[in-house]
C-alpha cells in the first residue's frame, strides 16, 4: 500500500479532536442531568437507549472519519507498466534583448511586455519542449529544449540587455542559433517564435529565416512596440529615468516597431505575424499556430501506473455512516 497524497493524512488529527469534543459533551450532559434531578429517571423519561448505543454510534462516526481521511490521501496498491505518449512540438523562443527593447511604447517597456508574452507561450505549449535564446548584437543560448516551464519562466524574469555582451540588434544571428538547436532527429514538429521590435542593425534577418526553414521548422513572429516609436530611456541603479539614449549627433535615438520586416520573416518562415502588447493574446494565437502542426504523439517512457484504492475507503466510510444512522436514538415505548 502507498499513498499518492500522503500530506493529506494530517486529516487524521480530526480523530483526537472529536474524541476530546465527545468527552467534553459527555461531561456537560452529566452536569445538566444532575442539575435537573435523578439522571436515571430522566433517561427513562426521554427514552434514552443507553450509553452503549451512544458509544457505538460515536465509534461508527470515528471510523467513518478515519476511513474518509485515509481515502482522501489516495491509497494505491498494485501497478501495471504503461508506456507514456506526449503531444506537442519542439519550440525555440528567440527573445530580443537589445537596448531598443527598453523603449516605453509598451507597458512597462517593450521587454516587460515581451516577458509577459513568453509566460503565456509557456502556459499554452503544454506537451512541448521549449528552448530559449536571447540576442542583441550576437545570440546566446539561455536554455536548451526543456519541459521545465517554471524554470524557463524564472530565467525570463531575470533577463535584460546586459545579459548579451555585444550590443546592437542582429535578428539573423538569433534565428540561425535557434535553427541550429532544432536540427536534430525527431518525430515532433518544430517551430521558432521570434519576439522582437523588428529593429535590425546588423546581419541578415531574412537569411536567418531561411536557416529556420532549412532546419524543418516554421517561424512565428511577435512584434513589440509601436509604429510611431519611442526614445530609449537611460535609468540609474534604482530604475529612475535619468535621460535618453543619444546618437553621435547628440539627438535622442528613436526606435520604431518594424512590422513590415516581421511580416516578411513570418511569411518566409511558413508561420504568421502577431502584434504583442503584453496581454498574452498574441502569444496565445501564436501557440495555436504552433500546436496546429504539433498533434503527433511521440512514444515516451515506461512508468508504473498504480491502481487507486480510495473507492474502497469511501464505500466503507459510507457504510459505517448508514449503520450509525440505523441505530435508534430513542427506545420504543
Amino acid at each position: 500500500m502507498r499513498w499518492a497524497d500522503p500530506d493529506r493524512l494530517v486529516l487524521l488529527w480530526l480523530i483526537p479532536v472529536l474524541l476530546l469534543a465527545w468527552g467534553w459533551a459527555l461531561r456537560g450532559r452529566g452536569r445538566t442531568e444532575s442539575a435537573l434531578g435523578d439522571p436515571a429517571a430522566l433517561r427513562a423519561l426521554i427514552g434514552d437507549p443507553g450509553r452503549g448505543a451512544r458509544l457505538l454510534r460515536f465509534a461508527l462516526l470515528i471510523g467513518a472519519v478515519a476511513l474518509a481521511a485515509l481515502g482522501i490521501a489516495r491509497p494505491q496498491s498494485g501497478y501495471r507498466l504503461v508506456t507514456t505518449t506526449s503531444t506537442g512540438a519542439d519550440v525555440v523562443i528567440a527573445l530580443d534583448l537589445s537596448r531598443s527593447m527598453m523603449a516605453r511604447d509598451a507597458h512597462p517597456d517593450r521587454l516587460g511586455a515581451a516577458v509577459r508574452e513568453v509566460h503565456t507561450l509557456l502556459s499554452s505549449l503544454e506537451g512541448s519542449s521549449v528552448g530559449l535564446i536571447g540576442f542583441a548584437g550576437t545570440a546566446r543560448l539561455l536554455s536548451p529544449l526543456s519541459t521545465d516551464y517554471e524554470g524557463l519562466g524564472t530565467i525570463v524574469e531575470t533577463l535584460g540587455p546586459d545579459d548579451i555582451d555585444q550590443p546592437g540588434s542582429d535578428i539573423g544571428s538569433g534565428l540561425a542559433l535557434a535553427a541550429r538547436y532544432l536540427r536534430r532527429p525527431t518525430e515532433r514538429p518544430r517551430s521558432v517564435v521570434l519576439i522582437t521590435d523588428g529593429e535590425n542593425l546588423s546581419g541578415d534577418a531574412r537569411a536567418g529565416a531561411s536557416e529556420v526553414r532549412k532546419a524543418g521548422a516554421r517561424l512565428f513572429t511577435i512584434g513589440i512596440g509601436s509604429g510611431s516609436g519611442a526614445t530609449i530611456p537611460l535609468v540609474d541603479s534604482t530604475g529612475a529615468v535619468v535621460g535618453e539614449r543619444r546618437g553621435p549627433d547628440d539627438v535622442p535615438v528613436r526606435t520604431r516597431l518594424d512590422e513590415g520586416l516581421l511580416r516578411d520573416l513570418a511569411r518566409r518562415g511558413g508561420g504568421r505575424y502577431e502584434h504583442g502588447d503584453g496581454s498574452g493574446q498574441a502569444a496565445a494565437r501564436t501557440a495555436d499556430g504552433v500546436r496546429s502542426g504539433g498533434n503527433q504523439e511521440v512514444r515516451g517512457q515506461t512508468i508504473r501506473a498504480y491502481d487507486e484504492r480510495f473507492p474502497w475507503f469511501a464505500a466503507a466510510a459510507g457504510m459505517l455512516l448508514l449503520v450509525e444512522r440505523a441505530i435508534p436514538r430513542r427506545r420504543r415505548a
